[in-house]
């Protein structure tokens, strides 16, 4: 037969700390430190509906997808290693681009994408630990971050078909917001980088372009 008894769960939040207290009806009290992390696996795993929780369609070429109360992230690989550029101007068809993965912050409840992200791979199978390089164009920040300066994003009903935000977004007009010279090996302004690889293969980034950033991929999946 199993013993009854009452059950006090004790958290110091300043010292990350959980202090289990448990009273049998013998009057014996037992206390027992243990780590937060023990106490969420305890209720995880003590669950016993069977509520599911269905991502939906996803996105062609989502590699992860993180959900929260409010947002959800989706992380896509760009399945094109060309775009058409847009530099003030001059237009650039079927221009090289390495390979990239973009990050979107998706409203469930409005159908409206929050705010985008997009980082540089090495063009591999794709592992936690791929590297990452800087983004050698413009309209992005140090973080990922893009800058969509006055462009509306469309509505997305449908999260299924975010997949096509990232051409879209590839096709906006580039100036030189946030574009550094120092993000690339040529250490060339912008319209000399452009002209310069616009006859080029996407290999030359990995070999003559790309700067390692530091990070990786584990490291954009997990930025918010």
């Amino acid at each position: 037969m199993l013993d009854h008894y009452n059950m006090s769960i004790h958290i110091n939040t300043a010292a990350a700390q959980v202090l289990v207290e448990q009273r049998k009806k013998n009057g014996v009290i037992s206390r027992k430190n243990i780590s937060p992390k023990s106490l969420s696996e305890c209720f995880l795993t003590s669950r016993v509906d069977d509520d599911r929780h269905d991502t939906g369609l996803l996105p062609e070429g989502c590699v992860a997808v993180v959900m929260e109360k409010k947002f959800t992230y989706y992380f896509i690989r760009y399945p094109e290693l060309c775009a058409d550029f847009r530099y003030f101007d001059t237009e650039y068809r079927n221009f090289p681009i390495p390979r990239l993965v973009f990050g979107f912050k998706y409203m469930p409840d409005a159908h409206k994408v929050a705010g985008c992200s997009v980082c540089v791979v090495k063009d591999e199978r794709l592992k936690a630990d791929t590297i990452l390089y800087r983004y050698p164009f413009s309209n992005v920040n140090g973080n990922g971050r893009i800058c969509l300066g006055n462009n509306a994003l469309p509505v997305y009903k449908d999260p299924s078909r975010l997949h096509t935000l990232a051409g879209y977004i590839l096709r906006m007009p580039n100036n030189n917001d946030h574009y550094s010279k120092d993000n690339n090996r040529l250490h060339a302004e912008y319209r000399d980088l452009l002209e310069q690889m616009k006859t080029k293969t996407p290999s030359h980034y990995y070999t003559d372009v790309l700067i390692e950033s530091g990070q990786t991929l584990k490291d954009f999946l997990t930025e918010r």
